[in-house]
């Protein structure tokens, strides 16, 4: 070797017996050698050298590529023809070898690589057809990428005669994962009739399946995935897989689709499954958050002491409306207002009215364009990581003013309460009626889920309970202050949950936890719109699974604080029966 030596790493797999030119006793070997290959050039290397616990080997590299093949046609003519043990031992030894190179951008090579050595050395079993129907039958519906190593699957499989021995989920780069005792069944009518709707033992049969599992190597491969099925008669299927779904607000929704809470099945459907799958999407729209550029509009206040957090979703409008009433309050000329842009395909008409706002109203803002969408939580971290003042409010962009002053009004009671959490305020729809006035916890009868309740919502503003600040179990985000510091220290808001609920009572579920205090503060009001650019089928969805997944959590906390907070709304609710005014509930 000339110049430095440079050492690779290298792993080596002994299999088969030996072969007819072979000396007696000796098995082939497979060896993989770790290393980029402009280091071989970069340093002149000339033989590479294997060092083994009988002495050492060396390959003359100059004469090597004259001998390089393909790995395909390597494994087919010294591996193919060995059994299928020693088969699937050495595309194990190879997924394990490569699988820390399969990492987004530079995974395609190994992973066609991986993918050519699969289809050497699989085993092919037959394709269901008619002639299965009574004897082990089956189909995937639907697949989906939730991670790199994580996957949900949604089919049927069918085994009339014998009880299901093994169920493999392959994937094109041949990492193997046993999903049989991860399988979630469920009754599939459709199929009822093709194979019968009892077993012979009386059961009612659940020939349709969902299924989240994880796999020891990621994939990244669009095509090839296989699942193999075998049941203990010995009867064997391969079931094709359809195009993968990879889009995360695809996967998102589907999954959403999926919860229920009609049994304990479902509850173990939701756990075991649903769940799962759904933290890694949130994990992954958290890891995307990413500042694409910040704009300031007019010049920023010195030294501001409160930063407002405003993502905007959807629809620009709200911008010009809110601008609008702010430049009645002095007090929000020397704020730092924050526009999170949620919707980054709005940025170029956001940045074409900003600047025009800030010329018409003079109310100084900074608009912050987001790569990608994001979330509710997302926008208000990313919002957040910007401030450079002490206290933060999250604000919704439909809320608005009813006067001005209510900023400083809720900083000064913010810092004369040294124990506070977070602090709302009153918030009213435009007919008067309350939106929120603090909210509490209400266990459903039905599910056990502990559901977030807003106290007087759809009464008039002036009734006598909603105007007594007092200390509350949570506050709603749509206009939340809290010190910037202690936002921080918590993390911000949850990225666990999806799409805009929930993620401001776990905020303040988590202030209680720690010792914190969290107020409604009566005699501050501002106008809300509420959800105007969340879908509501969207937002059923999501309230089904935010809901559970809060009880979850943080069942243990809601029922300490309920407890205290339930004698409070007995006595209100006795008041509210003497003085219940004739307005309609929203």
């Amino acid at each position: 070797m000339q110049g430095q030596d440079v050492t690779f790493r290298a792993e080596a797999l002994a299999y088969g017996g030996p072969r007819d030119n072979d000396v007696e006793g000796h098995q082939s070997v497979l060896i993989l050698v770790h290393c980029e290959s402009n280091q071989c050039v970069s340093h002149g290397t000339q033989r590479l050298v294997l060092g083994t616990n009988r002495g050492a080997v060396a390959f003359d590299l100059a004469a090597l590529p004259a001998a390089l093949t393909d790995v395909r046609t390597l494994l087919r003519e010294s591996v193919a023809g060995l059994d299928i043990d020693t088969r699937s031992r050495v595309m194990e030894f190879l997924v394990s070898g490569v699988s820390d190179r399969l990492a987004g951008s530079s995974a395609a090579a190994p992973s066609m690589a991986l993918y050519a050595a699969r289809e050497a050395l699989r085993e092919r079993l037959p394709v269901p057809g008619s002639h299965h129907r009574h004897l082990l039958g089956g189909s995937i519906d639907s697949f989906f990428a939730v991670a790199p190593n994580s996957f949900y699957v949604r089919g049927w499989i069918a085994s009339t005669d014998s009880p299901l021995a093994r169920v493999s989920a392959v994937s094109p780069e041949g990492c193997r994962t046993e999903i049989l005792d991860r399988l979630h069944g469920h009754c599939r009518p459709d199929l009822n009739g093709l194979y019968g709707r009892v077993s012979r033992d009386g059961e009612v049969r659940k020939f349709g399946f969902i299924c989240h599992f994880e796999t020891k190597a990621p994939s990244y491969l669009d095509d090839g995935w296989l699942i193999e099925a075998v049941n203990a008669a010995g009867d064997e299927v391969e079931l094709q897989v359809p195009a993968i779904e990879r889009n995360l607000i695809a996967v998102r929704n589907t999954l959403l689709g999926d919860v229920n809470f009609g049994s304990d099945a479902d509850l173990c459907l939701l756990t075991e499954h649903i769940a799962p799958a759904l933290l890694r999407v949130q994990q992954r729209h958290a890891d995307t958050i990413c500042v694409e550029r910040v704009i300031q509009y007019g010049t920023p206040p010195v030294n501001p002491s409160v930063s407002l957090i405003i993502p905007l979703y959807g629809r620009l409008d709200f911008l010009e409306q809110q601008i609008a009433q702010f430049v009645h309050d002095p007090e929000l000329q020397q704020a730092d207002l924050i526009y999170v842009l949620d919707s980054p395909e709005l940025s170029t008409a956001l940045e074409f009215i900003a600047p025009r706002l800030e010329w018409l109203y003079h109310v100084p803002f900074r608009v912050v364009v987001l790569k990608s969408n994001v979330g509710y939580s997302g926008a208000n971290n990313a919002g957040a990581a910007l401030a450079h003042s002490p206290l933060l409010v999250l604000l919704n962009a439909d809320v608005l003013p009813d006067a001005p002053g209510w900023l400083g009004k809720m900083a000064a009671f913010y810092e004369s309460k040294p124990a506070i959490g977070a602090l709302g305020l009153k918030l009213l729809y435009e007919d008067e009626a309350l939106q929120h006035a603090g909210m509490y916890f209400y266990q459903d009868e039905g599910t056990g889920h502990w559901r977030n309740e807003h106290y007087y919502k759809g009464l008039h503003r002036c009734l006598p309970p909603a105007n007594v600040t007092r200390p509350v179990p949570a506050v709603t985000g749509a206009c939340l202050m809290i010190a910037a510091d202690l936002y921080r220290q918590l993390g911000g808001l949850s990225g666990q949950y999806v799409q805009g609920d929930y993620e401001d009572s776990d905020l303040c579920l988590r202030l209680l936890d720690i010792g914190r205090e969290n107020w409604y503060l009566a005699d501050v009001e501002l106008y809300h719109l509420e959800g105007q650019s969340y879908p509501a089928e969207l937002r059923r969805l999501t309230c089904h699974y935010n809901r559970w997944l809060q009880s979850h959590l943080w069942g243990h906390v809601i029922e300490k604080c309920m407890a205290k907070a339930i004698p409070a709304t007995a006595a209100i609710e006795s008041a509210l029966r003497l003085n219940k005014p004739a307005v309609r509930r929203r």
